[in-house]
């Protein structure tokens, strides 16, 4: 795979956010969920999340949600997957769990910072290219749930149509 081109990757999101500190320096209150509303219609994203004041040694920023609109219930989104952020460190991440709901694939994304940062930066790209980053085990995922509901269409089909014969 290759998302070599700058023109394929489109910056969706851009958010800073700081801890309220007392005044030895030390945290107050944490850095809240970041819940951006933009909406996504690629599976593949580019995120990096930086921190001006962690230290070097420091790896985990926090975890990112993916969350899509539901049609049932009252709740409005449901949660799709979670990914374990890295600091300082440019990550794309291919979405596995990718829903068509209403006729189209979309979703919000959302994210928990790490209750030790006092300052976070959440960039995050769309890729819009060619390449979607579909792979054979995509492919055969696929090719099994359409097989799948082929034989449980059939199977429907065979108990009707002995319903009918069984009543002529």
């Amino acid at each position: 795979m290759t998302y070599t081109l700058s023109t394929d990757w489109i910056k969706r999101i851009d958010i800073s956010r700081q801890a309220m500190l007392d005044v030895n320096g030390k945290i107050k209150t944490k850095i809240g969920v970041i819940e951006p509303n933009t909406q996504f219609f690629s599976r593949t994203i580019g995120v990096l999340i930086s921190s001006q004041s962690a230290n070097p040694n420091w790896y985990a920023a926090g975890e990112l949600f993916q969350a899509y609109l539901v049609s049932f219930g009252s709740a409005g989104y449901a949660e799709g997957e979670s990914i374990r952020t890295t600091l300082n460190r440019y990550r794309i991440y291919k979405f596995n769990e990718f829903p068509f709901i209403d006729g189209q694939t979309r979703y919000l994304l959302s994210f928990s910072p790490k209750y030790y940062l006092k300052d976070i930066r959440l960039e995050v790209w769309e890729y819009m290219g060619i390449n979607t980053g579909v792979s054979n085990e995509d492919l055969e995922s696929s090719v099994k749930q359409v097989q799948s509901r082929v034989i449980q269409e059939a199977a429907s089909i065979k108990q009707l149509l002995n319903k009918i014969n069984n009543k002529l």
